[in-house]
């Protein structure tokens, strides 16, 4: 605990703040698919189901911050929600999902075939899924903005204005790891200016961690444990080994990129990481999370900008992560939309997609700059699966250079 407390700086609150912020973001969007498909009906459903999840992500963190500091925290799978609606058509549970993810996952892990997975991106799978994730993060948010604005366009206009001037302004003074708190305070400013209120006073249910509460009474559709369940969702859970593997290059490039000039750059061992991650999916998923989890992604990307090491931030974030779910009315004003969707946007979106563009102009060779656009184009429009697929085939005829990713495993 004193490693811990040693490890601490004002910094560490800036990763911490957008990872919860993030966490409730996504969370609140698999729970909200998850109802919508499976028709549930419990108004409460999303919102418990917030604070089930940061309840246990946030004693995760505070573990693996105490164990180790090369252990990155379990966040949230995000490119997984938009198959939710054919996962339910195809008869995918849940529940059966959430554990076989986990199982799988160790599988992989002990086999050492997610490390190979991983092993096969080098410069253009890299880069154009960072682009991917960047530009298509960038068109989500605002199209979520837009959408929560409605007519009142003036607003948005302002408020994204402002906040364009900002960031140009901090890339100019190297801080751009301090818009997540002005994006939160400046969002929440111009939307109550704007006339848009927040109801924080609604009543809380107390948090339930009985499974057969969860499964049979909220979700109420069971614990599905059958052959032929089983067998439906197991496709889905291979797929999820891809996606974390896609979702980690998009990380470790990054890393490579803000810690490069460093004598001593932040060390992630993704083997133990994703061993946390597969352990959290089960124990999250037997009481009843909505979520499928990954590496935390809206953690750890403003960890990398702001040169922090993780094990400060980490610790910071579980606390958070423990208190707003126990006490709930925080949730409420973290997942205001303005504050959300401007957070990611100007806080892990932009400078994801920067660090992609940046990393395109470096490349030596013109058809492989041809290659990276195209590939990230088919990513943002059609899926990721496609990009890093062709991405692999235009690397293996091309020349490329050698990837730094296997110290990391």
């Amino acid at each position: 605990m004193e490693k811990v407390k040693h490890c601490l700086k004002m910094g560490d609150f800036i990763p911490a703040l957008s990872g919860l912020i993030g966490k409730i973001s996504l969370v609140s969007s698999f729970a909200v698919v998850w109802a919508q498909e499976l028709r549930i009906t419990n108004p409460h459903f999303v919102f418990d189901n917030i604070r089930l999840e940061l309840l246990i992500g946030g004693i995760i963190a505070l573990v693996v911050a105490c164990i180790s500091p090369k252990i990155a925290p379990a966040g949230t799978l995000a490119p997984l929600v938009i198959l939710i609606p054919s996962m339910v058509k195809f008869g995918v549970h849940p529940f059966v999902l959430s554990i076989l993810v986990g199982v799988i996952g160790l599988i992989f892990i002990r086999m050492e075939l997610l490390s190979k997975l991983i092993l096969l991106s080098k410069h253009v799978s890299k880069t154009s899924l960072t682009l991917v994730f960047g530009v298509s993060g960038v068109l989500l948010c605002v199209q979520k903005l837009f959408s929560f604005f409605n007519e009142k366009y003036l607003i948005l206009a302002l408020l994204l204005i402002l906040l364009t001037l900002c960031y140009v302004y901090l890339i100019k003074m190297d801080k751009v790891w301090m818009m997540i708190p002005i994006s939160a305070v400046v969002s929440l400013l111009i939307a109550f200016l704007g006339g848009i209120k927040l109801n924080l006073m609604e009543p809380m249910n107390p948090l339930v961690l009985n499974p057969i509460y969860w499964w049979e009474e909220v979700w109420g559709i069971g614990f599905g444990l059958n052959f032929v369940t089983i067998l439906k969702t197991l496709p889905f859970a291979f797929f999820v080994m891809l996606l974390w593997g896609m979702d980690t290059v998009a990380i470790t490039t990054l890393l490579e990129e803000q810690s490069s000039e460093e004598e001593n750059p932040e060390e992630i061992d993704l083997n133990k990481s994703f061993m946390v991650v597969a352990v959290r999916n089960m124990l999250a998923g037997s009481l009843g999370g909505a979520q499928t989890g990954s590496l935390w992604r809206s953690f750890l990307i403003p960890l990398f900008m702001i040169q922090r090491p993780m094990r400060g931030a980490t610790f910071l974030l579980g606390g958070a992560c423990i208190l707003v779910s126990l006490f709930g009315s925080p949730i409420k004003l973290l997942a205001f939309p303005p504050l959300v969707w401007t957070v990611l946007l100007f806080g892990i979106f932009m400078p994801l997609s920067v660090i992609g563009f940046n990393k395109w102009r470096r490349s030596k060779q013109a058809l492989q700059k041809i290659a990276i656009i195209l590939l990230a184009a088919i990513g943002v429009g059609y899926s990721p699966i496609i990009t890093w697929l062709g991405a692999l085939i235009v690397q293996h005829f091309s020349k490329d250079e050698e990837d730094k990713i296997s110290s990391l495993f």
